[in-house]
């Protein structure tokens, strides 16, 4: 089965529901043309759906990433380009992504993809020089401020985004 068009044609249920998570496998279905039937046989549970979805971002978003980080980056390159990344990443896909995880979270499901993403992001976190802790510090805090803006909700302008991604590049800049 080509999951692609089903992806594709399902991929903005976030969008119409400001609480995608309470949502029942069929209601979810419901915001797209194709049989509820077709969809279910395709992915078989709501959760795999919803990674499928989740794939896809994240899929378009590496793009993105790899168009700003280059080739053969150094480590604090690939930290760099990733709060570059998050930076400019619009505020309605951002909270798309947001609500797709907490969907699979609030499930008990592990989103595998997600974890393919941060491994292949950000290795295993580890950190044994004083630029490796700089730089975990820097992305860990992108990340931090993504959630709190897109998950918790906390009301963020975009000029405030803004200024904290501008210090999160100052506070990297000094590294190699």
């Amino acid at each position: 089965v080509n999951w692609l068009p089903l992806v594709s044609s399902i991929n903005s249920i976030c969008g119409h529901s400001s609480n995608a998570r309470g949502m029942p496998h069929p209601q979810l279905l419901s915001f797209r043309s194709a049989p509820t039937a077709t969809v279910q046989s395709a992915f078989m549970t709501r959760e795999a759906l919803i990674e499928a979805m989740l794939d896809r971002w994240l899929q378009r978003e590496q793009q993105r990433f790899d168009e700003i980080v280059g080739s053969s980056p150094s480590p604090s390159d690939r930290v760099r380009a990733h709060i570059q990344a998050t930076a400019v990443e619009t505020t309605e896909a951002s909270s798309r992504m947001a609500a797709l995880l907490a969907v699979l979270a609030g499930s008990g499901h592990q989103a595998e993809g997600a974890a393919r993403w941060y491994a292949k992001r950000s290795g295993n976190f580890a950190a044994t020089t004083p630029q490796e802790r700089h730089m975990r510090i820097a992305f860990l805090a992108a990340e931090g401020a993504f959630f709190v803006r897109h998950l918790a909700g906390i009301p963020m302008s975009d000029e405030l985004w803004q200024d904290i991604f501008d210090d999160l590049s100052a506070f990297t800049a000094d590294w190699p």
